[in-house]
């Protein structure tokens, strides 16, 4: 039975859980505010010690006191914990990442398990079961079943007293090889499923248990594996033993149980992604009070956000903007920035920037400008700025950006369950 500890990127962290997990400041973990006194979680994922684990769920994923409250049950959190991790391994596949040091433009990401060799291994368990190519090879030999076929074409043909003799004899031989490369798909599967019971909904194999130590003797096993990729003849197959090469290659430092890590520095990146998905799935419309309005219920929103390119600069430096997320129709132009943020405390210059250079002099055309940040209640729309009445020029409409709180939780539901392509 795992222990679960549990954390939250940007709240504090009791000494005794840095030190049980080993945790490094300046990596790890940072001062709030310069206070050394205040020093919170600086990372997205988990920390496996055997048994146990330190889980550090996004900012406001959880209300302070039902983070108190799960980290006295494991089994609450348990549901948590497999959405997180489904979550990060869907920003990997996205992005047409691996799981090994980097996963994605400027994402630092770090896995030291060879979770993606793993999941092609069950991707292929998914589609046709345990591996059973049969791989036959006949040798010379008088045990076993006899290749009539080869011992005609193959062996010298001798008469004796009136009877025809083919020597020598040449024996099939297949068992073996097929054994053993669905035993080693077994291993990965069940093994990581073992070892990593929290993270997974999955179905184990019920193949039948060997007795041999697969981590024990991985320099052998990854031998006869390269042996076998080249008697195997459909590309498919090819590739399955690929992967179990490359899986028993990586795990090599951790066949004892050794620390196991699934970070994400940089999750700022993974909340834009899923803001876009969260909007071109959800979003309706906005009112005259400036809210928001989402149709949870709804899965293929009437407006299309995109990133979008600006040509703003007529110098030599030919600079652009690019906001997270832009759409503009006949009456409306949206401005919209993803911000993973613990909250909003100061003016947001570089939205405020692209609301001035984008905002069109034409009534008609209205701007609308927000800054979209995780929270652990309720969604809802304030006014993060407005400018003063004495700072709008003549002609011009005034400029108003709406901070706009998403339910954390609810937006991972939404991105793990979005079929867009962005």
């Amino acid at each position: 039975m795992q222990d679960i500890f549990l954390g939250q990127d940007g709240t504090f962290i009791f000494e005794s859980t840095k030190k049980e997990f080993e945790l490094v400041q300046g990596l790890d973990t940072r001062f709030k505010n310069k206070d050394i006194n205040s020093e919170v979680y600086d990372f997205v994922g988990l920390v496996c010690k055997k048994d146990k684990t330190l889980v550090v769920f996004p900012k406001h994923y959880y209300s302070n006191n039902l983070l108190k409250e799960n980290e006295k049950d494991n089994n609450s959190s348990e549901q948590d914990v497999h959405l997180l991790f489904d979550v990060i391994q869907k920003y990997i596949f996205n992005r047409k990442s691996t799981a090994t040091k980097f996963a994605g433009e400027k994402l630092d990401f770090e896995s030291d398990y060879p979770f993606a060799s793993f999941f092609s291994v069950y991707n292929y368990f998914k589609q046709f079961g345990i591996y059973n190519e049969r791989i036959t090879k006949t040798k010379v030999g008088y045990k076993g079943k006899i290749s009539w076929k080869d011992t005609i074409r193959k062996s010298h043909k001798i008469y004796s007293n009136g009877n025809l003799i083919h020597l020598p004899l040449y024996i099939k031989e297949n068992k073996s090889k097929q054994v053993f490369i669905s035993d080693c798909m077994a291993f990965v599967i069940d093994y990581t499923l073992e070892r990593f019971p929290f993270l997974f909904q999955l179905a184990k194999t019920n193949h039948k248990k060997t007795t041999f130590d697969f981590l024990e003797n991985i320099d052998f096993v990854i031998r006869k594996l390269q042996e076998y990729k080249n008697q195997v003849f459909k590309d498919i197959n090819k590739r399955l033993i690929s992967d179990l090469i490359n899986y028993f290659t990586e795990i090599e430092g951790h066949k004892k149980g050794g620390d196991i890590h699934v970070k994400i520095k940089y999750f700022n990146l993974v909340w834009e992604e899923m803001i876009g998905h969260y909007l071109n799935n959800h979003f309706s419309h906005i009112d005259n009070d400036n809210n928001l309005y989402f149709e949870t219920e709804n899965i293929n929103s009437k407006v299309r956000f995109s990133k979008k390119t600006f040509q703003v600069d007529k110098s030599i430096n030919n600079f652009t903007i690019e906001p997270d997320h832009y759409f503009i129709d006949d009456d409306l132009q949206y401005i919209f920035d993803a911000k993973y943020y613990d909250v909003l405390d100061h003016l947001n210059y570089k939205q405020y920037s692209y609301h001035e250079m984008l905002k069109s002099n034409k009534d008609e055309n209205k701007t609308i400008s927000a800054l979209i940040i995780p929270s652990d209640n309720e969604n809802t729309s304030e006014i993060h700025f407005s400018l003063a009445d004495s700072y709008v020029k003549e002609g011009t409409s005034s400029t108003t950006i709406i901070s706009q709180k998403l339910k954390t939780k609810d937006v991972m539901i939404s991105y793990l369950n979005s079929n867009l392509n962005l």
